[in-house]
């Protein structure tokens, strides 16, 4: 259903909304010869990264929130005070509420008469599967399976676990029929029909309806920022004067190399991890007609040659993160 393009980007404000709700997994490689110092770093590279988004997240769901059209909250909210007026069986205040409603929607309506909905609020669902990418890939090979025996209801259950994304739905007051469901109301209370005026209110406020639902992946707003976090690492490597590196007899060459190969380690962790997100997206089913997940660890690839070799490293990620940022914009309004 169409929303109205006033109210596009506070749909889209809400599109982390549940990540902080729920829990934050990232699949790193992991091996025997691996020792706990590098294990610690990957622990804290990711709560660091996580720390970052979610941060930023609770900023723009604060703001955008304010934006959420004040006129129809408060509609919203008188009708059901008028609700609660008659079931106190409190008929003038449940028509100076009413009152209310029809005037806050009447300034809706005249700001632009061509409005259709109004959105009063937004309803986040978090969906996270705990699995790593080959157990991702056998579940698809099982559920082709059964849908090559025609075992639909098997398959779908198969299926059902395979999500790892947010889906944030808008509700919004129909302007079409809300405000003329609202003055019914009023010869209700005025004939002392109290009970078929509460019946009509009931059904009024069951009218609201979802008029957008969006879906995000959630494994690829963790690898833009993962590359954003290893893009940062990168700066503190081509500018030293950024490190925290100590003064004095810890400024020697030997001293500066091991930094060095610990700020690259730091930065292919974030690497990696970001590949695994896209890998993860891939293997879920996001975006792939974009074709562009080849595209992408390409990328990460050239940037890894680079970070560990003697080239400079500035600017190669900035295409890399346009790129995430245009996929991730398309996805949201698929």
């Amino acid at each position: 259903m169409h929303i109205h393009p006033y109210f596009k980007n506070i749909v889209l404000s809400f599109l982390i909304f549940g990540l902080s709700m729920g829990s934050y997994v990232l699949a790193a490689n992991t091996s025997q010869s691996k020792t706990e110092e590098s294990r610690k770093q990957k622990t804290e590279v990711t709560s660091s990264v996580q720390s970052d988004v979610e941060s930023q997240e609770k900023e723009e769901v604060a703001s955008k929130r304010k934006a959420l059209v004040k006129e129809a909250l408060t509609a919203l909210s008188e009708t059901k005070k008028a609700l609660k007026a008659l079931e106190d069986n409190r008929p003038k205040d449940a028509l100076k509420a009413l009152a209310e409603v029809t005037g806050q929607l009447e300034i809706i309506v005249s700001r632009d008469p061509n409005l259709a909905f109004v959105p009063i609020d937004v309803e986040v669902t978090s969906h996270d599967i705990y699995a790593d990418l080959e157990t991702i890939k056998k579940a698809k090979e099982e559920a082709e399976n059964l849908l090559e025996d025609g075992k639909v209801q098997e398959a779908r259950v198969v299926l059902s676990g395979l999500a790892s994304e947010m889906v944030v739905n808008t509700i919004s007051i129909p302007l079409a029929t809300y405000p003329d469901a609202i003055k019914a109301v009023v010869p209700l209370i005025d004939q002392g029909k109290i009970e078929e005026a509460k019946s009509a209110l009931q059904a009024a406020l069951q009218t609201l309806v979802v008029t957008n639902t969006l879906t995000i992946p959630l494994p690829i707003l963790r690898a833009e920022a993962l590359v954003q976090k290893a893009d940062e690492l990168a700066k503190k490597l081509e500018n030293p004067e950024l490190r925290d590196t100590k003064k004095s007899e810890e400024t020697d060459a030997t001293k500066k190399a091991e930094d060095e190969k610990f700020q690259k380690e730091l930065i292919s962790v974030q690497l990696q991890n970001a590949r695994k997100q896209l890998e993860m997206a891939e293997a879920l089913g996001y975006g792939v007609k974009e074709d562009r997940y080849k595209e992408f660890q390409e990328s990460i690839e050239n940037i890894e040659k680079k970070v560990h070799g003697k080239e400079s490293t500035t600017g190669v990620f900035v295409s890399l993160k346009q790129s995430l940022s245009e996929f991730k914009n398309f996805l949201f309004n698929e």
